[in-house]
């Protein structure tokens, strides 16, 4: 058999972003006012409630007054290279950046009103509160054009930053080296306007000749290329030939990632006295709370320099604090002398205020650090299941604890639809196409499975426009608007059933249609926090029996007051949502037909929970 989704109200889904279409007759209030592109008229998301969606257009609109978007597509110079975020600024509704690898809990809160509290220091007058004698301060008022123009004092925003800030560098440096390595690591610790800037001086600044970027993976961070081949190096695929070997790792985008052992025993076998190496280690602040021990160690960047290979290991910061708009990394040199030969050549304050206070509070801030090493890794493994569970051929590669999945679609044609439908949904990907000349692969920054599950939707929009499927939602149940969060497109495999079923029901209803060429069916009914089946086992039975993966289910709030688990004056002992709940989280099936699942309307009237979900699922027979 094959599935086929249709109904008799708003033949709505499978739409573009931004088209309106007409919603369910019944629920008005509930999925008018949600439009998050790639979305159809009628699916509320998580969190719509009271008809809000978290990709309201003020997100967008917000975007675009702040930095000036235009819509058009980003343009990049023939010397810079194409990056994560940019497609932020091509959306119509910004929901969710899944562009660039940042860190999924967002920016550090107590960095953020660090950061804001420069802005706090700020006077706004009528005349120059610097002071003056009387008949100055009355010349300037009389002065004035017009009365309301004023006078502002603001410190962090109209001075120069001291040119070094030694509050910073003892945190980095502590940070980075542990206490008994903070003071060295001080010496040799240097700061830019992002890890960008650093990477460019890197590129100028390292001895004459070639260049190589690391021979373990398949292709790594573009900006070392970019940076060297500005500086007019030509590159070389052996590292003993190279005057400058640049390295990530863990590498960006691939995931590849060589333990401290692996790392060092690679850089003594592989390169010569005189080469610069440079290891970018960015993105190993994810590892965990021993990421120090698996990096590059303090002492064999002394052992290499004693050798004349000097090794510089660079971070950047606005990945794992999340605050690319502030732009602040840092390379840790391999002596002092090294540092203050980078130093000569880089343009003086180069990092703003802003961004040093706010990566002083993020670096005190332990709390931060361990809800990421807590996050990421079940965040990342709750998208990878659910990516392999709708493309089983999918290669999905990276370290389990990076804040990105590397994905190989098998098919650039896959990848482009897969990028397209993201822009429309509002949560941009990276497609590889760009930059890495890598057309069936994505990257995926880590998010939020309330974020993902707007991106998941699309995907499985996708599929079911792939497989022509027609899909359409609706229900006639004059309920309040709280109790239902709308209906959206489920892989069968993510759905807990909470009853066990009657295989003799389920195998007559399986042979009721198997003759007919047509049968209409309601959908299935669950819970919107963990997607419990609250109604429609044997129909759920049904559609696996039928080969489906992907089918509609309303989606309610089971909380709520008008949703009942049996009738009043029917309940049954032992029986409640929260055992309803619980049962089928932990996989403990109650018998068949345990519960009674019944809705109240507004008019008070007590209907079976099946009324929210009338006709919107159709199982056609296949001829073969």
């Amino acid at each position: 058999m094959w599935s086929r989704f249709s109904g008799p109200v708003a033949r709505a889904a499978g739409q573009r972003a931004g088209t309106a279409g007409s919603t369910s007759a019944a629920l008005p209030r509930r999925v008018s006012a949600c439009s998050v592109p790639g979305t159809s008229a009628g699916d509320v998301l998580p969190g719509c409630r009271s008809g809000r969606c978290p990709s309201s257009s003020s997100a967008s609109a917000a975007v675009q007054r702040r930095f000036g978007s235009t819509g058009a597509a980003a343009v990049v110079g023939p010397g810079s290279e194409a990056h994560g975020g940019d497609d932020i600024y091509n959306v119509k509704r910004l929901v969710c950046d899944f562009s660039v690898t940042t860190n999924a809990l967002g920016p550090v809160p107590k960095a953020l009103a660090a950061a804001k509290g420069l802005l706090d220091d700020v006077e706004i007058s009528w005349i120059t509160p610097r002071g003056g004698d009387v008949e100055a301060i009355l010349q300037e008022v009389e002065d004035a054009a017009h009365p309301s123009e004023h006078l502002a004092t603001a410190h962090a925003v109209e001075h120069y930053p001291p040119r070094t800030d030694v509050d910073l560098e003892n945190l980095a440096a502590a940070f980075l080296a542990g206490p008994e390595g903070a003071a060295d690591a001080r010496e040799r610790l240097l700061f830019g306007n992002g890890a960008s800037e650093l990477i460019d001086l890197l590129g100028r600044v390292a001895p004459e000749g070639p260049f190589c970027v690391s021979p373990h993976v398949k292709v790594q961070y573009r900006e070392y290329q970019r940076a060297c081949k500005n500086a007019g190096r030509p590159m070389t695929s052996n590292p003993k030939e190279a005057s400058l070997v640049c390295l990530v790792n863990p590498n960006n985008p691939t995931g590849d990632f060589l333990e401290r052992g692996e790392m060092e025993a690679w850089i003594t076998a592989n390169v010569a006295p005189g080469t610069w190496v440079v290891v970018d280690e960015s993105m190993l602040f994810w590892a965990g709370a021993d990421w120090l021990d698996r990096g590059v160690s303090s002492a064999f960047v002394k052992k290499m320099a004693n050798l004349h290979i000097p090794v510089f290991l660079v971070q950047s910061w606005t990945k794992i604090f999340s605050c690319t708009g502030l732009r602040i990394g840092s390379v840790v040199c391999p002596t002092a002398e090294k540092r203050q030969q980078l130093e000569s050549v880089q343009v003086p304050w180069s990092v703003n205020v802003f961004a040093r206070t706010y990566l002083k509070a993020a670096l005190q801030d332990a709390d931060y650090l361990e809800r990421t090493w807590r996050t990421t890794r079940r965040w990342r493994e709750h998208m990878a299941t659910r990516l392999k569970r709708l493309h089983p051929t999918w290669e999905i590669h990276g370290e389990p604890w990076l804040s990105y999945l590397w994905i190989d679609t098998k098919d650039p044609e896959v990848a482009e639809a897969v990028y397209a439908a993201s822009l429309a949904c509002g949560c941009p990907i990276r497609h590889a196409k760009s930059g890495y000349d890598l057309p069936s692969f994505i990257r995926l920054a880590v998010r939020r499975p309330y974020d993902f599950s707007v991106l998941y939707q699309a995907l499985l929009q996708l599929e079911c426009t792939k497989r022509d499927k027609s899909i359409s939602f609706g229900t006639y149940a004059d309920v309040h608007p709280g109790a239902v969060e709308g209906i959206r497109l489920v892989h069968i495999d993510d759905l807990l059933p909470h009853e066990q079923v009657l295989h003799d029901r389920a195998g007559k209803l399986q042979d009721y249609i198997r003759d007919l060429p047509v049968k209409i069916l309601p959908a299935i009914i669950i819970d919107s926090r963990y997607q419990v089946v609250i109604d429609g086992h044997h129909r759920l039975e049904l559609f696996r029996a039928a080969g489906m993966t992907i089918v509609p289910a309303v989606s309610v709030n089971y909380d709520h007051e008008d949703i009942l688990v049996n009738p009043p004056g029917k309940e049954v002992k032992g029986i409640s949502k929260e055992t309803v709940i619980g049962n089928a989280v932990r996989g403990k099936l109650m018998p068949p037909k345990s519960t009674q699942h019944m809705v109240r309307s507004r008019g008070g009237a007590l209907l079976p929970i099946i009324v929210l979900a009338p006709q919107i699922a159709e199982i056609q027979q296949s001829k073969n």
